[in-house]
C-alpha cells in the first residue's frame, strides 16, 4: 500500500537505514522491521512465534517488498530476508489455502541452491492460490520428468539465474516440446538479451509477474470447459 510505502521512505529518510516497511495500516509492520533489523534468533524461530495472517495479507506485503526494492528502498539483504521469512511462513502445517488446480505446476530452476527469483515466484503463485512445486534442475531433470509423466500438470515454469543455465535449458526442450506441454519461461539472461528468446520458439516469456498470472488463468479456465 501507499502507506506502507510512504513509510519506508520516510524512515530511510530519517536514519539512513533501509526503509522499515512499517506503517500503521500494516500488521506485518513491526515484524518486518525486525527482520530487516536483524532482530531476531533465527528466522524458523521467529516464523513459529509470528501471529497469523491471510494469505491475502501475504500477498500485498511481497507486493510491497517488490515495489520497495524497484524504488530502491530496499537492500539486497533486506529483500532477501523478507522473502525468506514469507516462503518458510507459507511452508508451515497451520497455513491452509484452497488451490485452483489439483496438480502442482513445477517451479524449475538449475541453480545448486534455490535462488531468490524461484522462491519469490513459488511464494507469489501460492498466495494466489496456485499449487506450485519447486524442482531443482542443477544435477538432473530425472525427477521433473517423472513428474509430468505422472502427474500431467496444467503448465511448468522455468526461472533461469545465469546465462551457463541457458544450455542446460537447451538439453531440456526437446522432451518440454514432445509432452505438447506450455511452458513459461523467464529470468535475468532474457532480461540482458531478449535474442534468446528466438532459441526457444513456441514458448511463452511473460512480461511481468501479472502477465503470468492471466496466463495462467486462462489455461485452468481452459482445462475446465
Amino acid at each position: 500500500s501507499e502507506g506502507v510505502r510512504a513509510s519506508v521512505r520516510n524512515t530511510a529518510k530519517s536514519n539512513q537505514a533501509e526503509g522499515a516497511l512499517t506503517g500503521s495500516e500494516s500488521r506485518l509492520g513491526t515484524l518486518m522491521k525486525r527482520i530487516i533489523d536483524s532482530d531476531y534468533g533465527s528466522m524458523e524461530e521467529l516464523v513459529v512465534s509470528s501471529e497469523s495472517y491471510s494469505i491475502s495479507e501475504i500477498h500485498a506485503f511481497l507486493d510491497d517488498i517488490i515495489a520497495a526494492w524497484r524504488a530502491n528502498e530496499l537492500t539486497p539483504a533486506g529483500m532477501y530476508a523478507l522473502l525468506k521469512f514469507v516462503y518458510i511462513y507459507l511452508e508451515q502445517p497451520r497455513i491452509q489455502i484452497s488451490f485452483k488446480n489439483r496438480t502442482s505446476i513445477p517451479i524449475c530452476y538449475f541453480s545448486s541452491y534455490l535462488p531468490t527469483s524461484a522462491s519469490f515466484l513459488y511464494s507469489y503463485l501460492k498466495t494466489l492460490s496456485f499449487a506450485v512445486a519447486l524442482f531443482p534442475l542443477d544435477k538432473t531433470d530425472r525427477h521433473l520428468r517423472e513428474f509430468i509423466e505422472k502427474k500431467r500438470p496444467l503448465a511448468v515454469v522455468l526461472t533461469i539465474s545465469q546465462f551457463l543455465h541457458v544450455q542446460a535449458l537447451r538439453q531440456l526442450v526437446p522432451y518440454l516440446h514432445d509432452r505438447n506441454l506450455r511452458t513459461f519461461i523467464g529470468g535475468i539472461p532474457f532480461v540482458y538479451d531478449q535474442s534468446l528468446q528466438r532459441a526457444f520458439s513456441g514458448y511463452t516469456f511473460p512480461r511481468d509477474l501479472n502477465e503470468l498470472t492471466l496466463l495462467l488463468e486462462n489455461l485452468l479456465r481452459e482445462e475446465s470447459k
